[in-house]
């Protein structure tokens, strides 16, 4: 990871509490922004009363003045939540800028297996801008701002592996949630990744529907560690898969 000392980013301050780091040459335009003004050792959000539509409306004009100013990297149209340290709701914004404010975002990573325990996997796109031809589980997506974890892997295992509804139901989330805090291009990536499995029948074959992944591949635990040990998944599926396959050997899931 690059260096994160004090010197490298400053603190985002939202809701009373520091919710993100922004890189110090990014903190520069954020100070110009409408919006934004100087806290202990960093800027925090000059919130319009204290409810949570308009933090959210003030925080995506922030958002947006930083889109402008080209430091972010992917626009989405697709707003994802500020969490307060009990998981309720606080703000809401253009999911593209939590890297650059260094929010911390959740994200749902499903590994697919199928019944005689080969592993689905996917090749993400070459188009992609993260991580282009890496190896990642059989879906994964961001959580959106007010969506449950499983509508999430419902919707991601339909969009990005065509798993219908009636199958992609039996996906099971064991409980296991584990940081992702890394330094990417514009910001700090900061991310709560949500493991969960889904049993697959022999027949069934994934088939990408939004051009997000250049194909799939079913490989034996083996060929899956050898994978893991050379790198070759992007960091959030690499954790999310060794949990899920240390977590089933020891439950004497393997085959």
């Amino acid at each position: 990871m690059a260096d994160l000392a004090p010197s490298s980013y400053v603190p985002f301050w939202l809701g009373g509490a520091i919710r993100g780091r922004v890189r110090r040459d990014v903190a520069r335009v954020l100070a110009e922004l409408p919006g934004i003004e100087a806290a202990d050792l960093g800027f925090r959000l000059s919130e319009p009363g204290v409810s949570r539509s308009a933090r959210s409306r003030a925080l995506q004009q922030v958002a947006q003045g930083l889109h402008r100013k080209g430091l972010i990297a992917d626009w989405r149209n697709e707003h994802s939540a500020v969490l307060d340290d009990d998981g309720a709701e606080i703000a809401r914004c253009e999911r593209g800028a939590f890297r650059t404010l260094g929010l911390q975002n959740r994200a749902v990573h499903v590994n697919g297996y199928r019944a005689d325990g080969r592993v689905w996997v996917a090749r993400r796109s070459e188009l992609k801008r993260a991580d282009p031809g890496k190896l990642d589980n059989l879906a994964a997506g961001g959580v959106s701002a007010g969506e449950s974890a499983r509508r999430t892997a419902l919707r991601e295992a339909w969009e990005e592996a065509g798993v219908p509804v009636g199958l992609a139901r039996r996906v099971d989330f064991p409980g296991m949630i584990i940081r992702s805090l890394r330094e990417t291009t514009f910001g700090m990536h900061d991310e709560l990744v949500i493991v969960a499995d889904l049993e697959l029948p022999l027949n069934f074959e994934p088939i990408g529907r939004d051009g997000e992944v250049s194909e799939f591949l079913c490989l034996s635990i083996a060929e899956v560690e050898a994978a893991l040990a050379a790198g070759e998944f992007t960091v959030e599926a690499a954790l999310a898969l060794r949990e899920s396959l240390d977590r089933r050997a020891l439950a004497g899931l393997r085959p």
